[in-house]
């Protein structure tokens, strides 16, 4: 088949949505499809790069988190859309539904993805949970983009299940994002005290407000074994210094650094333990490379959360936002080292389910089934269209003729 995937950040592997794409396309191409890049920063094979959009205030917000709106390019659509099989949509922004309208309008098939969720996007704007908020961007964008497409990928049940909640009808897919052949355990297991005694822990994602980094300084500091745990934050974001500075105030051990993929799996395998503390993940990609890398994982147990549903034992679980609940986690597995190896095997073989080509493989399946969804309906509107011009023709505009019926709304207009 050939793909045309749309996502409106393309220009680095900073954020978990562009990871996504270029993991999926190079796992598809892999298993002989053609997959098209379009998005800012659009690079590698068949990139079709489009211009970012400026948005007053809101670009350096987004610039802050590592993401560039797009802006979008008729002139790139018809040279990356020309002759592709299938459409995929990554975001619900300007981006994508241009590109939605293009599809449309040209009677090519589209899906879509849902990998951002609506608290994402209130945390960083500091307004925290915000229930109400969230609701109406579910809404929002359901009826500019999710209500006009038939399938989308959920990359966790969770995610899927909010989407029913707040009244998607579009078939959901729940498939997960893949772990790349690149994580994976050492040939031997990282101890759980180097020779120095100490015990090295390691968390990996943006520094942002609900990625909630500062509840593991604080568990941390709560330990008994303080002294000898060093915290290693791996990720980037607005939140660094405030974390730097709360580390210094309780006098935790803890070094904050970006890394490339192949020097964070390295730093996967050499750190025991995982903590994942964030209150809003859709999927969590890193907790499944950290698994995937032999690091047993303690995560944080919340209702829009959901790598929770991968923890092995209570023993990796702990309530969101909850210090103590995360500092008697940790004590734990430094009471009972001998029990960091048989979990991690069983972490490990749970990872092999999730390797990124067995996901692109369910996703191509999906593809195929919207590909024929969607073609299906393009006839369906044309036979409709047909049968008004001959009423038209033979009997002018009875009253019982078909309404003229806009393009998207008879390609979507089937099967909900």
């Amino acid at each position: 088949m050939r793909f045309a995937f749309v996502c409106d950040d393309l220009s680095g592997h900073g954020n978990g949505t562009s990871v996504t794409a270029y993991r999926y396309a190079e796992a598809l191409r892999r298993q002989g499809h053609e997959v098209r890049m379009v998005g800012v920063g659009a690079s590698g094979p068949n990139a079709f790069p489009v211009p970012e959009k400026q948005l007053p205030l809101v670009t350096n917000i987004s610039h802050s988190c590592g993401f560039r709106f797009a802006e979008p390019s008729r002139q790139v659509f018809d040279a990356a859309f020309d002759g592709v099989d299938l459409i995929h949509l990554f975001l619900p922004f300007e981006l994508e539904q241009a590109a939605l309208d293009w599809a449309r309008r040209h009677h090519v098939p589209v899906s879509a993805a849902f990998h951002l969720q609506p608290e994402n996007v209130t945390y960083n704007a500091r307004i925290g949970s915000a229930p109400i908020v969230c609701h109406e961007l579910y809404g929002h964008w359901r009826k500019v983009l999710y209500d006009r497409v038939r399938h989308v990928h959920c990359p966790s049940g969770m995610i899927a299940h909010e989407l029913q909640r707040h009244g998607y009808r579009a078939q959901t897919h729940v498939i997960s994002n893949g772990v790349p052949s690149g994580f994976h355990a050492g040939s031997e297991p990282a101890p759980l005290f180097d020779a120095d005694g100490r015990v090295h822990v390691l968390s990996v994602g943006r520094l942002g407000r609900e990625k909630d980094q500062a509840t593991i300084i604080r568990a941390i500091a709560r330990s008994p074994y303080k002294d000898r745990i060093s915290l290693h934050l791996a990720g980037k974001g607005y939140m660094k210094n405030r974390l730097m500075a709360l580390a210094d105030e309780l006098g935790v051990s803890m070094s904050i650094g970006y890394y490339d993929p192949a020097s964070l799996a390295e730093l996967m395998r050499c750190c025991p333990l995982t903590v994942h503390a964030s209150v809003a993940d859709i999927e969590a990609i890193s907790v499944i490379e950290c698994f995937a890398s032999g690091s047993v994982p303690i995560i944080a147990r919340s209702r829009k959360s959901a790598p929770s549903a991968f923890a092995i034992g209570t023993h990796c679980l702990f309530g969101a936002h909850d210090a103590d609940g995360l500092a008697r986690c940790i004590d734990w597995w430094i009471d009972h080292p001998k029990a960091v190896g048989p979990t991690r095997d069983l972490y490990l073989e749970k990872a092999e389910d999730l390797r990124v080509d067995i996901c692109a493989g369910k996703f191509a399946m999906m593809a195929e089934q919207a590909v024929r969804d969607d073609l299906a309906a393009y006839e369906r509107q044309a036979g409709a269209l047909r049968l008004r011009g001959f009423m038209d023709r033979y009997f002018g505009e009875p009253a019982f003729a078909p309404a003229p019926v806009p393009a998207v709304a008879a390609a979507t207009a089937h099967s909900r």
